[in-house]
């Protein structure tokens, strides 16, 4: 006799890997459609909580270098309050960033196998896919044609706050959804729903006529079948045949986005003023910086009693650079751990690829073994270099840690004949 609580809990008979899917696109449809939201919190929060219950598993899952250094990196955010130049604001930033974090830990537990990195990968592409195509049908009744194509970028209010965050997603999502088709995505509406998504995400990124992302987005799509690619003989050809298609790029960029002509690229769009007086004033606190948070980098750059504030046409909440702010709000020893930790994961997935290369025999097997890892690698390596100059923030802030927590789980993942790969 069937229990009445299984009954009312599954009613129609439906197996519980489906209701686990359901619910995990629920979750992933949540975390992309208000990243920053009260729900959306408490959702990674509850995640931190079902890692801190099995908490052996998650110590196994993150017991290595890249683990240790992330989490030292974690730990001396947390301290820098007893040296922040605004402990107050650190207090509140390391509040927000809980939940993230929280999260983040719980989700190589959760993420641990490719089945299912591969599923939370494709659900969370399609999420933001359809945020953006929303977008783009906002901007285009309210513009019009052409004008669309000059003033999208300035139209606000804008999605994941600000055009660069939203076209740093696009360029993702079209890395996520080309890597899911090379993998071999079954049945002819999964590959057109794919090739869908691709031209949604390329539009955007045409209309919104960001620069920084339209260039990591050329790098990776560039780099990505040097990598991913079976075969050294057949990397080195596409070595070299990226880099002739990126040498004829580099002439005719302005045809894309005539935004590559124009003045502010002889000064970043002034933002060479903020790096170079952040980095002066990093250069007083060099080993423990300033604090960890947006508001004592405001704190400290714009009302320290000891140094003007620059001169800049905009007030900006950071350094507008990923890299710079490690060393300004965590000095020496934040930019150490958190690049040595990003190394570290970058060499457990290039360790990983070549596992998984290697238990397969034919050149297609080979290809769709390496699609993932190499996908990830990319993927964060893409937001990192993207943090040269800018800074990732919102929606592609969360992006760079999700792909972190799933690295960690697809790197931890060890196949055995009777586990199931969903």
């Amino acid at each position: 006799m069937r229990n009445p609580m299984n009954q009312w809990m599954n009613p129609a008979g439906v197996s519980p890997e489906r209701i686990r899917r359901g619910l995990a696109l629920g979750a992933i449809l949540l975390l992309w459609w208000d990243p920053s939201g009260g729900l959306t919190s408490a959702l990674l929060a509850g995640l931190g909580v079902y890692a801190l219950l099995n908490v052996r598993k998650t110590a196994a899952a993150w017991r290595h270098p890249a683990g240790v250094l992330f989490g030292l990196g974690v730990l001396w955010a947390v301290l820098s309050l007893a040296w922040s130049f605004d402990p107050g604001g650190t207090g509140r930033d390391l509040s927000k960033s809980l939940p993230m974090v929280l999260g983040v830990f719980a989700l190589p537990l959760i993420l641990d196998r490719p089945g299912r990195i591969w599923f939370a990968l494709t659900a969370s592409a399609g999420a933001v896919t359809v945020r953006l195509a929303l977008d783009l049908i906002r901007v285009f009744r309210a513009l019009g044609w052409p004008e669309v194509l000059s003033e999208a970028r300035y139209f606000q209010t804008y999605l994941y706050t600000h055009p660069n965050v939203s076209s740093m997603m696009a360029g993702l999502c079209v890395l996520i959804l080309l890597a899911r088709g090379l993998a071999g995505a079954p049945g002819l509406l999964r590959k057109l729903a794919l090739a869908l998504g691709i031209g949604v995400n390329l539009a955007y990124l045409l209309v919104m006529a960001s620069r920084g992302p339209q260039v990591v987005f050329a790098l990776m799509l560039l780099v990505f079948p040097v990598l991913v690619l079976p075969g050294w003989r057949v990397r080195l050809a596409m070595a070299g045949l990226s880099l002739l298609l990126g040498a004829a790029l580099l002439p005719v960029a302005y045809w894309v986005n005539p935004r590559f002509s124009d003045k502010t690229m002889f000064n970043f769009n002034r933002r060479d003023t903020i790096w170079g007086h952040a980095r002066m004033l990093a250069d007083r606190r060099p080993v423990l910086g300033y604090g960890f948070g947006k508001k004592a980098f405001v704190k400290a750059v714009y009302e320290n009693p000891e140094q003007r504030a620059p001169m800049v046409p905009v007030h900006y909440p950071h350094t507008h650079s990923y890299w710079l702010m490690l060393y300004f709000q965590g000095g020496r020893v934040g930019f150490l751990l958190w690049s040595l930790g990003w190394l570290a994961l970058g060499l457990r997935l290039a360790f990983t690829t070549r596992r998984f290369e290697r238990a397969e025999s034919s050149w297609v097997g080979r290809l769709h073994a390496r699609s993932l890892p190499v996908l990830l690698g990319l993927g964060a390596a893409g937001i990192l270099v993207y943090g040269i100059m800018d800074f990732p923030d919102h929606a592609l802030r969360q992006a760079q840690f999700y792909l972190l927590g799933t690295g960690m789980g697809l790197t931890a993942w060890r196949p055995a004949s009777t586990e199931n790969d969903a």
